[in-house]
């Protein structure tokens, strides 16, 4: 395995969208060390120990004086959220209150270790209302303000969004609200919010070489994030935006014969093995929801040469 791979954490879109409390402020810490969590518990699970040392270094931080602001960042991640209708262990949760991460204990014995135990039921609630995003930590850590840090996150979640603009554009517009939530602040004025994303769009490109533009729309009074796609999968035989309707017509039709405990990670078993070409019943699949959900003749749409399929315009 490499350390690309190993570094890099399926964050749940809920906390992508944000999480954190607006006692948080502009302070990105605490942002990167929920990524940094989230990565020590899709490896080891709800409870875990690490060294101040293996903290300090998921975090990209090189001193020991930086131990308190780590131990304030903690403590954020503390703060309550709501959560309404999941299902826990077989029974129906209409309403729950519970932070992300439960219990923090530093020992007095163990003076250079701390233990740490997420919250299961947070945990299965936001896998069951949400999907999750791809963050590499080695790049998220090269931020220096949070601006940039959940910009750059929006723009994993967003990427391959479809959009009105076409193919070649991702689009994206957020409320003044959204993104006050996503930030943790609390401006009024859009002017301010905009001086926030400029700084954080200009160090995406320093860091990333990618270009993020931005502009307010005054009638739809929302904010407009736009970029160029760039295909990440050219060895895909369907249309990227077409995988998940794709998987809504298996499901459909294959669900009662399937054995499944975790909906969301089967969703994404099946989305990988679609990119990755791996999903034997791919043809067949795609060819009978052309037929029978749009009346369409699926070999209208394919290409022998290449065994691609190009899309169509029915409606996800």
């Amino acid at each position: 395995m490499n350390e690309k791979v190993m570094m890099e954490i399926k964050k749940n879109n809920t906390l992508t969208d944000g999480y954190l409390p607006i006692t948080a402020g502009k302070a990105i810490l605490p942002d990167k060390l929920i990524n940094a969590l989230y990565w020590k518990f899709e490896k080891n699970g709800i409870n875990f120990k690490m060294s101040m040392s293996e903290l300090r270094s998921l975090l990209g931080l090189k001193h020991g004086k930086d131990d308190d602001r780590i131990y304030s960042a903690l403590a954020i991640l503390q703060t309550p959220m709501q959560v309404r209708n999941f299902t826990f262990k077989g029974r129906e949760v209409s309403w729950f209150s519970a932070s992300f991460l439960s219990d923090v204990i530093k020992w007095k014995d163990t003076e250079n270790h701390i233990e740490m135990r997420v919250s299961e039921m947070m945990i299965e609630a936001l896998k069951q209302k949400a999907g999750y995003t791809p963050i590499d930590l080695k790049i998220c850590n090269q931020f220096k303000g949070k601006y940039g840090l959940k910009l750059y996150e929006m723009y994993l979640r967003y990427y391959s969004l479809p959009n009105r603009e076409g193919k070649g554009v991702g689009q994206i517009s957020k409320t003044q609200e959204e993104l006050n939530n996503m930030f943790g602040t609390s401006y009024k004025y859009q002017s301010k919010m905009m001086e926030g994303i400029n700084r954080g769009l200009k160090e995406i490109e320093k860091i990333t070489n990618i270009f993020i533009n931005c502009f307010y729309n005054k009638i739809e009074k929302s904010f407009v994030f736009g970029w160029e796609q760039i295909d990440n999968y050219p060895s895909l035989r369907i249309p990227y935006k077409r995988i998940e309707e794709l998987i809504d017509w298996y499901l459909y039709h294959r669900q009662e014969k399937l054995k499944i405990k975790s909906m969301p990670k089967y969703r994404q078993t099946l989305k990988t093995k679609i990119i990755k070409d791996e999903f034997d019943e791919l043809d067949a699949l795609y060819r009978g929801m052309m037929k029978y959900k749009y009346n369409l003749k699926p070999e209208d749409y394919y290409n022998a040469k290449t065994g691609f399929y190009k899309d169509f315009k029915g409606k996800i």
